[in-house]
């Protein structure tokens, strides 16, 4: 590595650090620290709990922060660079603009990568975590009312369950409805009026079997006083893979999305979810780009500047990226398209600034 790039990297990774710091400030400022408090002063939680639920929370914010603070990092670096007339000493030794951003580049890959780690495994595992908190705090299960999941612990068959309410003191699920499917779907559904987990088994009380045959159609339908199936699976595995879409990794929701598709239910706003998850990490590379053109058009931005800077930056990707989104959501875009959308009209705009640079 050469004397320019590492003493670009040291000066990017400072402002980068910087930047991190400020936004997790910024964007925990409000929500985030009252209701740590609220936990606190009111509800009585042990103040080391308290900056565990902090630690925990971080991570769905750093999915975010970590492209904005290199486009601020990139900002301050070069800004500092061009009013320092260094970016002049160098564009006099023959360095072109895009070798000065090669350093950023090599940077803003780490960090993507970071990001998609971060979001890959820290995100799923600190959103179980907070679920465990919270059922500590409130006492509530972490299987809430009015929701669904699911049983795919038997070979061939997986259960979803709908669950109306819940009996916390005897662990009962009431108000259950289970459809069963199989390689060929839909096979019968059970609606009982409650149902329990005990020792490898779900046990159904007072209700209905619904089976249905291999064209849709209700086929028998069996009243029961009791009935038992097979499983491997606990009420405490159950709440650990309780996620929404935004908290699985990218496989993880692919093959969910897959599951749903292979039902005939509608995946759009599921395959929107999957590709944001691409589209945020990358983010960072774009804003490169556009950060090392601007750092040297406004080459006596302070931090003041810098920050400013990337506030207005930032609210443009998310104005692009929402349109996006919403023209695929309506099906004008397919979810891809949709999601990179604003990548794509960043990574644009940051050549043509750096083309436009090097001609002037």
């Amino acid at each position: 590595m050469k004397i320019l790039d590492k003493y670009i990297l040291k000066q990017s990774v400072a402002n980068f650090f910087w930047g991190v710091i400020l936004f997790v400030i910024l964007v925990s400022a409000g929500d985030l620290l009252f209701r740590l408090a609220r936990l606190w002063l009111q509800e009585g939680l042990a103040f080391i709990e308290v900056i565990k639920i902090f630690f925990l929370s971080l991570p769905s914010l750093l999915i975010y922060i970590l492209p904005v603070s290199v486009l601020l990092s990139v900002l301050l670096t070069v800004g500092r660079m061009s009013g320092d007339s260094e970016v002049i000493a160098l564009r006099a030794g023959g360095v072109s603009f895009r070798r000065i951003a090669v350093p950023f580049f090599l940077f803003s890959l780490w960090v993507c990568a970071g990001t998609i780690l971060i979001q890959e495994v820290c995100l799923p595992w600190a959103s179980v975590e907070l679920k465990k908190i919270g059922e500590k705090v409130s006492g509530q299960s972490l299987i809430s009312e009015d929701t669904f999941f699911r049983d795919e612990s038997e070979p061939g068959i997986e259960r979803v369950f709908y669950v109306k309410t819940i009996e916390q003191e005897k662990s009962l699920l009431l108000g259950v409805v289970v459809q069963e499917y199989d390689e060929q779907g839909l096979r019968r559904i059970i609606n009982a009026r409650e149902a329990s987990n005990q020792e490898g088994r779900w046990i159904f009380k007072e209700g209905i079997i619904y089976e249905v045959g291999e064209k849709g159609e209700i086929e028998r339908v069996v009243r029961f006083a009791k009935e038992e199936v097979t499983t491997t699976q606990t009420i405490e595995e159950i709440q650990k893979v309780q996620k929404s879409p935004q908290e699985m990794g990218f496989m993880e929701l692919r093959s969910f999305i897959e599951g749903e598709r292979s039902r005939g239910r509608k995946t759009e706003k599921l395959e929107l979810i999957l590709w944001q998850k691409t589209a945020f990490p990358f983010a960072s590379l774009v804003f490169v780009l556009i950060g090392v053109a601007l750092g040297i058009v406004s080459p006596r931005s302070g931090r003041a500047l810098g920050i400013g800077l990337s506030i207005l930056i930032v609210f443009a990707y998310y104005v692009v990226f929402s349109l996006g989104s919403a023209l695929a959501e309506g099906g004008r875009l397919s979810p891809f398209w949709g999601t990179w959308m604003a990548n794509i009209v960043g990574f644009i705009t940051g050549e043509s600034l750096l083309w436009w640079k090097e001609k002037s």
